[in-house]
């Protein structure tokens, strides 16, 4: 009886049905890899400009992380200006207003040079290999045709992380991890992001999300560009109301004759120690223009001040180990929040140190302990520990029972931050603060500013007897005494 009569289908049939099968869905995978959405964007985002260049009108918001009285306070700047983008070229000229202060800068950018006036500056800042890779990227806050094109000819491929939506194309760029991402609908960027290091924060990203396309002569491009930067804490904004097509580019700036990237050279540590009394020793850190302070008890030690990063702070421990090689580093803390003063922190809290701080800093102390640091790693990141503090309140007095330091909170009183802490030895009667003091170590003693008056009319207040005052930062720039006799503070006064 035939096969077929009985219900069943010949092996060969099933063979060739499989086989068959097997081509339909290898063909669509072969379709959709050979989807090539990144030379799409390109020939919508960069292509259609033929040699020319898109001329882009800007007005931006921007916002910065300075010396503000606060973790997280943020400076507030509007800008506005011109860039003139293409594949090979970003020529940028703005204007950055604050108040009733304005800054100018010129960045000019091509496949062999960056030159760049910084803001204020009259001659041309020194840029390294590192800067000029960067820009690719950089420019991207104004306009991704560069960064488009120079993945393009880098062959960058697909990612994993690619969904339903979005097409991801990765390459690093640098020492920063950069990633278009490519939306399948239309073929136009969606956002980029750049992941790289920072020496506080660690593993930072930042996002530019590109809004309201646009189109000129086939060439679409957002007129809306947002942007998050340190992990999404600081974010800006860049409008684009007017762009025109040019063909001629131009020359801002005028190459030097003798051109070359600055060498790129990592500061070399320098350290000088100094037995200041039995129990109070000082670490001159060079290269970074600070002094920190090791004060030494009966059976542990306590650090003041870290500053910049990790590395600096392993040196500090180093050092500490030095002076008192069976005592552990029992205690860390920082006159207030700036980097000169926390940067080196997290070492301190991978050997268990408990941490000194006032209450507002905490949420941004756990925000520095927990911060990822995968592209650069630190003993924090390689063996984590848990981050512990005790607050100060008014003052903590540390003593082995013979001898004594104390922390005082003066807070916004130092007209610097609203953090400020102090340190005072009664027995030397001397006090350590972080940057408060600054009388010329030349010439005549000036009139006190609103850092120094704050401070002198904090120590009264608390009714402290010093002779000497020592100051962290800075130590030889500046021109400003980092030893100072209270004779000088009160003159200051008069």
């Amino acid at each position: 009886m035939p096969l077929l009569c009985l219900g069943f289908t010949p092996i060969f049939m099933k063979t060739k049905s499989l086989w068959l099968s097997i081509f339909v869905l290898s063909a669509l995978t072969a379709s959709a890899k050979s989807k090539d959405y990144l030379l799409a964007c390109w020939q919508k985002q960069a292509g259609p400009l033929n040699n020319k260049s898109l001329l882009l009108h800007y007005q931006e918001k921007k916002n910065e992380l300075e010396h503000s009285f606060e973790p997280w306070q943020q400076t507030n700047y509007t800008g506005k200006g011109i860039v003139w983008s293409n594949a090979a070229n970003f020529i940028k000229s703005d204007t950055l207003a604050r108040g009733q202060r304005t800054y100018y800068s010129i960045t000019q950018w091509n496949e062999s040079t960056l030159l760049f006036l910084d803001y204020g500056d009259k001659d041309l800042f020194a840029v390294t290999k590192g800067m000029f890779e960067d820009q690719v990227f950089a420019g991207a806050r104004y306009s991704p045709i560069a960064l488009v094109d120079y993945f393009v000819k880098q062959k960058a491929g697909v990612e994993k992380e690619s969904d339903k939506e979005l097409v991801v194309y990765k390459l690093t760029i640098n020492k920063t991890i950069v990633k278009l991402f490519i939306r399948k609908s239309d073929h136009l960027l969606h956002k980029v992001t750049t992941l790289g290091n920072d020496e506080l924060f660690g593993d930072v990203l930042t996002t530019y999300v590109y809004k309201n396309y646009k189109a000129i002569n086939n060439l679409s491009y957002p007129a809306l560009v947002e942007i998050e930067k340190i992990n999404g804490k600081v974010k800006d904004e860049v409008v684009i109301p007017a762009v025109s097509i040019v063909t001629e580019l131009p020359a801002l700036l005028n190459k030097p004759a003798n051109y070359k990237f600055k060498d790129e050279v990592a500061p070399k540590p320098e350290i000088k120690v100094e037995k200041y009394s039995d129990n109070i020793h000082f670490i001159e850190l060079k290269h970074t223009d600070d002094k920190v302070m090791v004060v030494e008890f009966n059976d542990f030690l306590l650090a003041a001040e870290a500053p910049l990063n990790s590395m600096n702070g392993e040196l500090i421990i180093n050092e500490a180990k030095k002076i008192a090689p069976n005592k552990p580093i029992k205690y860390f803390v920082f006159s207030h929040y700036h980097p000169h003063y926390t940067g080196g922190m997290r070492p301190f809290v991978h050997k268990g140190a408990t941490v000194f701080s006032t209450k507002a800093d905490v949420p941004y102390l756990q925000y520095l302990a927990s911060a990822p640091h995968t592209l650069e790693p630190d003993s924090l990141q390689l063996h984590p520990k848990p981050l512990q503090i005790e607050e100060i309140n008014e003052s903590k007095t540390v003593t082995d029972g013979k001898f004594e330091m104390k922390i005082f909170f003066i807070g916004n009183k130092s007209q610097h931050t609203n953090d400020y802490l102090i340190y005072y030895f009664p027995s030397e009667q001397l006090l350590f603060e972080g940057d408060l003091v600054w009388i010329a170590r030349q010439g005549e003693i000036k009139k006190a500013g609103t850092r120094q008056a704050g401070l002198y009319n904090a120590m009264k207040e608390l009714g402290l007897n010093v002779k000497t005052i020592i100051q962290s930062w800075p130590v030889k720039d500046y021109g400003v005494k980092t030893v100072i006799p209270f004779a000088d503070l009160e003159q200051s006064m008069k």
